[in-house]
């Protein structure tokens, strides 16, 4: 009965099939079965995202696939348990970027001829050895990602890669600089592909958004520094003594999918928070407006957008684990006592540069005073009287997480700024 609901979806159309699939396969279904004499209900999970090992991975070369007379064979399925989620097109390393895009291209083919393969995917990657990129069923190629890794972050050792060895014997690449600029191929695969970190994204950090341009649902799958920034959010906050911290991310880099994301993760691990209250503060009715559309279409469970002051305070003193959008001015009257000293309250303030020093804040503060503070910010200060750091970030450290103008030019996310100095008449 449970391979039969995933298997027999009612949709009109892939991605809703898929999306339908993706809810069933992260949290769970009930199914009655017939115990002896009487009818009982029981849950099912596909996958065990506690147990790692208790799951079964396995990685298909050449997976035939047929839908009438037509035959497709993609280069790498990669099942969890018997179900298809990741599908790889590989090409020839000669031919470096076009290589990828011709994979990107394959991919694209592969949907419209083998639909029924894509109902249970969850990433599509095109490569070769030199490039590497990844995305989601029914995105264009210019919206596929590349996966990066920071120095200091470990990577198999890419001389032992067959491909590697080949080409290093032909001489078309050296070992030097190998190690200084490793294959995207096998950075992507360290990165995205490890058991762990795949079941991590699956479960975290995939959402299906409503595109206000296209007016269609769109799936998305998170960036690499969305993903690094998440859990180092969620590690601060669960087993660090100083739960505080910058997040200094260029425009671009994704900001209100971070919290989306950062919201999902948190509100897993109840053992350690016990049902936390997550308060997204911002200050600007457009932003929080936009912030609470970015929830709703990810179908995150119940956000509420406090419409005044009296119902925020309420909020807020009830002690139950809400998801709460306000903006700061709201916390304008203040408080002789504070509103909760919970130690399980979560605030991640965007914009925070422009209004975390003054009265509103300092209200903030003494209405929340064990709370968690999360600081996001495209330009942190260092003045005197507004001072980002001082604010947010622990002793010692300057940012939790950083991503630059220029790695957000890099990615593609933001044009270049490009600009001419001249003297003022």
């Amino acid at each position: 009965k449970a391979v039969r609901k995933i298997t027999h979806i009612q949709a009109q159309t892939t991605l809703e099939a898929n999306r339908i699939f993706h809810k069933y396969l992260v949290s769970e279904i009930s199914i009655d079965q017939d115990i002896g004499a009487r009818r009982q209900q029981q849950t099912v999970h596909f996958i065990d995202f506690k147990n790692i090992e208790k799951n079964e991975f396995l990685a298909v070369n050449q997976f035939w696939v047929r839908k009438g007379k037509i035959t497709d064979k993609p280069d790498i399925v990669i099942f969890i348990n018997g179900i298809p989620v990741v599908v790889i097109e590989c090409k020839s390393p000669v031919a470096k970027n076009i290589g990828v895009i011709n994979a990107q291209a394959q991919l694209i083919r592969y949907q419209k001829e083998i639909p029924h393969l894509f109902r249970t995917n969850e990433i599509l990657i095109g490569c070769n050895l030199f490039g590497a990129k990844y995305g989601t069923i029914e995105e264009p190629p210019g919206k596929y990602h590349e996966w990066k890794i920071k120095n200091g972050e470990k990577l198999p050792d890419m001389a032992k890669h067959p491909s590697v060895k080949e080409m290093l014997k032909l001489g078309l690449i050296d070992e030097k600089g190998l190690s200084a600029h490793p294959p995207m191929q096998e950075v992507l695969i360290a990165g995205l592909l490890k058991k762990k970190n795949l079941l991590d994204i699956i479960q975290n950090f995939i959402v299906f958004d409503f595109d206000k341009e296209t007016h269609k649902v769109i799936k998305k799958i998170c960036r690499y520094q969305q993903y690094r920034t998440t859990n180092r959010i969620v590690k601060r906050v669960t087993d660090e003594p100083d739960k505080r911290g910058i997040i200094w991310h260029w425009q671009g880099s994704g900001k209100s999918l971070i919290m989306v994301f950062s919201a999902v993760k948190l509100r897993r691990e109840e053992e350690k928070l016990k049902n936390p209250v997550i308060l997204i503060v911002t200050d600007r009715r457009k932003l929080d407006r936009q912030i609470t559309e970015t929830f709703e279409n990810c179908n995150f469970p119940n956000p509420i957008r406090a419409k005044s002051m009296k119902e925020l305070y309420k909020l807020l003193r009830s002690g139950t684990g809400y998801t709460i959008m306000t903006t700061v001015q709201k916390f304008r009257k203040p408080l002789t006592k504070p509103l909760s000293d919970a130690r399980n309250i979560i605030v991640m303030t965007d914009e925070a540069h422009r209004t975390q020093y003054g009265n509103f804040a300092l209200n903030l503060r003494k209405a929340l005073p064990n709370a968690c503070f999360f600081a996001f910010t495209g330009t942190p200060l260092n003045k005197r009287d507004r001072n980002t750091y001082r604010h947010f970030s622990p002793s010692g450290e300057r940012y939790l997480d950083k991503y630059d103008m220029h790695q957000s030019v890099e990615d593609h996310a933001t044009v270049p700024v490009k600009y001419e100095s001249r003297l003022a008449n």
